[in-house]
């Protein structure tokens, strides 16, 4: 069971940059610096530039100075003489361009802070047949990466595939009431064959692998459901 999942994991992170991240986007991404948190835990930026005249060290999130933001107000630490951001237990709304530079000087250090993202399905829906099936794949890490959803009717999940690729048309993906891009799913559950393991995909970092959430889809036969 633990290797299957494994393999069900690495073949949907597979699946997922296929679909979502063309190459080049990948490489773009790889480029820039960026951190990533998990939310409520800490996280720490060290800033490296040369400061052999002892100036003052400027923080920014998006470039505004940390001590003007409302949001930030008693949350963080500057420490090593303010060379070192702490944020001991982080927000979703921490993410961010943050830079650090020195008092009265041009150049500064950036990062670009994005909150790691996990799905949460619950682990088994129940519909009866003929009824309309809502899936909402909820995310925590910001900013919310767009989903992908994946159908496999196989126990351990081997054979799975894009969602709208297996079970066609009559599958609609939109954004949720909590704004992540195709975290919605409905379909019309008319047939018992939409049964199987249904799995909410988001990525983590443009290097990382692909967080995965599952449901286990049962569709009840209607007349035994009287």
């Amino acid at each position: 069971m633990a290797r299957a999942s494994f393999c069900l994991s690495v073949a949907l992170t597979h699946l997922f940059l296929a679909i979502v991240v063309p190459s080049n986007a990948q490489n773009e991404e790889m480029d820039q610096p960026e951190l990533l948190y998990d939310v409520r835990a800490n996280f720490t930026l060290r800033c490296e530039l040369h400061n052999d005249n002892s100036l003052a060290y400027v923080w920014t999130k998006n470039d505004t100075n940390v001590v003007d933001i409302w949001d930030l107000k008693d949350r963080y630490k500057l420490v090593h003489v303010g060379a070192e951001f702490i944020m001991p237990r982080s927000v979703e709304d921490d993410f961010g361009n943050y830079t650090c530079g020195l008092s009265g000087t041009e150049t500064v250090q950036r990062w670009a802070v994005r909150g790691r993202a996990f799905t949460k399905l619950p682990a088994n829906t129940n519909v009866v047949e003929g009824q309309k099936l809502k899936l909402q794949c909820k995310v925590v890490g910001k900013p919310y990466p767009r989903v992908v959803w994946t159908f496999s009717n196989a126990s351990e999940g081997e054979n799975a595939n894009d969602v709208r690729a297996a079970l066609g048309e009559r599958v609609i993906l939109r954004r949720s009431a909590q704004g992540v891009e195709y975290g919605e799913l409905l379909l019309d559950a008319e047939l018992r064959s939409v049964a199987g393991l249904y799995s909410c995909v988001a990525p983590v970092g443009a290097a990382g692998a692909a967080n995965v959430a599952t449901t286990t889809l049962r569709v009840k036969d209607m007349y035994a459901a009287l």
